[in-house]
C-alpha cells in the first residue's frame, strides 16, 4: 500500500510537470518573430528566410518573413508599423535607409518589441543588435581581389543597390580603400539598380557601351548574377577577357547561380556572405531577447572569398 501511495504521488508530480512544460512550449509556439528584408523576392533573402524558418521550428516559435515588394523606404517602414500593431514578439530589419526606418524602430521598442537589424545596419537608431556581414571588411576583401587581378590599375565601375543603404556603402568604402591609387572610377558610378536584377544587367550593358576601355566592374551585391541567362548574354563578349584576367569582375554573394557563373568564366572573385546564418542567428537573438536575455551589439556572420581555385568546394 505504501509503495502504491508513493507511485501515485510521483505520477501526480510528473503530470503537473508535463502540464507546466506543455504550457511553456505552447506559450513559445504562440510567439512570432518577424524578419523584414529590403524587399521580398530577392534570391539572397531566400536563404535568410530558410534559416529563420528552420531555426524557428527548432525553438517552437514562428518566423514571419515579410517586407515591401520593391526597394521602397516608406513601404518598408509601414510594414514594420503594421507588425507593431499585430504585436509580434520581435522584429529583425534589413533597412533600405537607416534614417527612414528610425522612427518605426523607435515605435516598436516603445511597445516593448525588441528590434534588431540584419544584412544592413542602422547603428544610429534604437536597434539593439546587428546580425550580418562586416561589410567594410567584406568590401576590403573585394578591393584586394580586384587590385590583385589588376596590379597596374585601370578604369572601373560599381553597380550597387540603393544609394542610401549603409551596408552597400560600407562595402564600396572598403573596396575603394583597398584598391588605393592607380584606379579611375567612371563618371556616374556607383550606378544604383535598386536591388533589381534586370536593371542591374541593363546598367552593365550601358556601362560597357559607354566605356569601351573599362578594366573591370565591382558589384556590391549579386543582383545581375541572380539572372544568369541574361547576365551571360550581357558579358558574352568579355568572357574570354575575364578568363584570361584582362577584365575583372568582383561581386558580393555566393548563390549557386553565381558559383556556376564564376566556374564558367563570368566572374573573377566572389565575396560570399552567409545568409542562412543571418536567418538562424536573428531568430535566436530575438527569442533570447523575448526571454529577457542580453545580446551583443554586433554579431559578425563572416565572409568567404571564392575564386576559380576553390569554387568546386563551394558548389558541393
Amino acid at each position: 500500500m505504501k509503495k502504491q501511495l508513493i507511485t501515485s504521488a510521483a505520477l501526480v508530480a510528473l503530470t503537473a510537470w508535463c502540464a507546466v512544460s506543455y504550457q511553456a512550449r505552447a506559450q513559445d509556439s504562440n510567439k512570432t518573430f518577424a524578419m523584414v528584408p529590403k524587399l521580398v523576392g530577392v534570391p539572397f533573402y531566400a536563404d535568410v528566410e530558410k534559416g529563420c524558418t528552420e531555426e524557428a521550428a527548432k525553438l517552437h516559435v514562428t518566423c514571419l518573413f515579410t517586407g515591401p515588394t520593391q526597394a521602397d523606404e516608406a513601404q518598408q517602414a509601414q510594414v514594420v508599423r503594421d507588425l507593431v500593431t499585430k504585436g509580434v514578439a520581435g522584429i529583425a530589419i534589413a533597412p533600405n535607409n537607416p534614417e527612414s526606418i528610425a522612427s518605426a524602430i523607435a515605435a516598436a521598442q516603445a511597445k516593448g518589441i525588441p528590434v534588431i537589424t540584419f544584412d544592413s545596419d542602422a547603428p544610429n537608431t534604437k536597434r539593439t543588435t546587428f546580425v550580418g556581414t562586416n561589410n567594410l571588411d567584406g568590401g576590403t576583401q573585394g578591393g584586394k581581389a580586384f587590385k590583385a587581378a589588376l596590379p597596374h590599375g585601370g578604369t572601373y565601375a560599381i553597380i550597387t543597390g540603393g544609394l542610401a543603404a549603409d551596408n552597400l556603402n560600407d562595402r564600396i568604402k572598403g573596396f575603394k580603400t583597398a584598391i588605393g591609387s592607380g584606379f579611375t572610377e567612371v563618371a556616374g558610378s556607383p550606378f544604383p539598380c535598386d536591388d533589381d536584377s534586370n536593371k542591374a544587367i541593363q546598367l552593365i550593358q550601358d556601362v560597357l557601351t559607354k566605356n569601351p576601355n573599362l578594366s573591370g566592374i565591382f558589384y556590391s551585391g549579386g543582383w545581375p548574377m541572380f539572372a544568369p541567362e541574361a547576365y551571360t548574354r550581357a558579358l558574352q563578349a568579355h568572357q574570354a577577357a575575364i578568363k584570361s584576367g584582362k577584365f575583372v569582375v568582383v561581386s558580393f554573394d555566393t548563390l549557386t547561380s553565381q558559383l556556376k557563373l564564376l566556374k564558367a568564366g563570368y566572374a573573377t572573385t566572389l565575396i560570399g556572405q552567409r545568409p542562412y546564418k543571418m536567418g538562424t542567428q536573428s531568430v535566436d537573438v530575438l527569442a533570447g531577447m523575448a526571454a529577457k536575455k542580453s545580446a551583443p551589439k554586433i554579431i559578425d556572420t563572416g565572409v568567404d572569398v571564392v575564386t576559380s581555385k576553390n569554387v568546386d568546394t563551394f558548389l558541393k
